[in-house]
C-alpha cells in the first residue's frame, strides 16, 4: 500500500514560524513535524510515500532529497502543487495513478499531527466494512474531550459506519469522535471525485455523500493524538514528547 502525505498547507495559524518555513518543516523538538509522520508510516510497513507540496516548494524538495539520500523509509516522491493549492481532496485524483499502482487501497495521512494508528487494524476494519456494506473509504476516528467544542464531530453507528458529521456547538459531546488525520480510500471512489486539477474539500465531496449512502467506514483509534496547528499546540506536543522519552 502506498501513502499520500498531505503537506501543502500554508500554516497560517503557525505564523511567524511559517513566514520562512513550510508548515511540515516547522520543528518539534528540533525535528520537522512531518518526519514524525513519515517514521510512523515506516514503522508500520509503508515503503513509499508521496508528499504534495505548495508553500516554499524548494525547501520541501530539499527535505525530500536529503531524506532519500540518507536511505530512509519510506522512499519519498513529490507532487508539486505550487501553481495551485488543491485543498484537502484535489491532490488525490492527480496522484491516483501513482497511489493505486500497487493495490486498490491507498493511505492518506496529514503531515501536521502526532498519532500512531495501527495500520493493519485500520486495513482489516476497512476490508470487513467493504465486504459487508460496500464501504469505499474508512476513517480513523478517536474520542477526544474537545470534540464538539474545539473540534467538529463525527457520529458513528454500532456497525462501524459513519452516519454524520456534526459542527462545533461550543460544548464537548462525548458521543462524537474526532478525525486524527489518517484514512484509507479505494480506487473505486475515484469516480466520485472531480477532474484532475480541481480544488475541492474531501469531506464535502466524498465523505459526506458516502456517509449518506452508508459507505463510509470507521476505525476507532484510542491512543495519543496531538494536533500541530498552533504555537500552543507545538509547545504541548514538545512537552508530551519530552515526557514520553524521559
Amino acid at each position: 500500500m502506498r501513502a499520500l502525505v498531505m503537506a501543502a498547507g500554508l500554516g497560517t495559524r503557525l505564523k511567524p514560524l511559517t513566514d520562512t518555513l513550510p508548515k511540515p518543516l516547522v520543528p518539534v523538538l528540533g525535528r520537522p513535524m512531518v518526519a514524525y509522520v513519515l517514521e510512523q508510516l515506516a514503522e508500520q510497513g509503508i515503503r513509499e510515500a508521496l508528499l504534495n507540496i505548495h508553500y516554499f516548494p524548494e525547501k520541501m524538495r530539499a527535505f525530500v532529497a536529503e531524506w532519500n539520500a540518507q536511505g530512509k523509509a519510506p522512499r519519498l516522491e513529490v507532487q508539486d502543487e505550487s501553481a495551485l493549492l488543491l485543498d484537502s481532496g484535489g491532490s488525490i485524483p492527480r496522484a491516483a495513478a501513482w497511489l493505486f499502482a500497487e493495490g486498490e487501497t491507498a493511505l492518506i495521512a496529514n503531515a501536521d499531527v502526532l498519532a500512531r494508528p495501527n495500520l493493519k487494524e485500520l486495513s482489516a476494519a476497512h476490508a470487513k466494512l467493504r465486504a459487508a456494506f460496500g464501504v469505499e473509504c474508512t476513517l480513523a476516528i478517536t474520542p477526544h474531550p474537545e470534540t464538539g467544542r474545539k473540534y467538529n464531530g463525527i457520529r458513528r453507528a454500532g456497525d462501524g459506519r459513519i452516519t454524520a458529521f456534526e459542527g462545533k456547538t461550543g460544548t464537548p459531546d462525548p458521543s462524537l469522535f474526532h478525525f486524527p488525520g489518517y484514512y484509507l480510500i479505494d480506487n473505486s471512489a475515484l469516480k466520485r471525485l472531480p477532474a484532475v486539477g480541481t480544488p475541492f474539500g474531501i469531506k464535502e465531496v466524498l465523505w459526506q455523500p458516502l456517509a449518506a449512502e452508508g459507505k463510509l467506514g470507521s476505525y476507532i483509534y484510542d491512543d495519543y493524538y496531538l494536533d500541530l496547528g498552533t504555537p500552543a499546540d507545538l509547545a504541548h506536543a514538545e512537552a508530551f514528547l519530552s515526557k514520553v522519552r524521559s
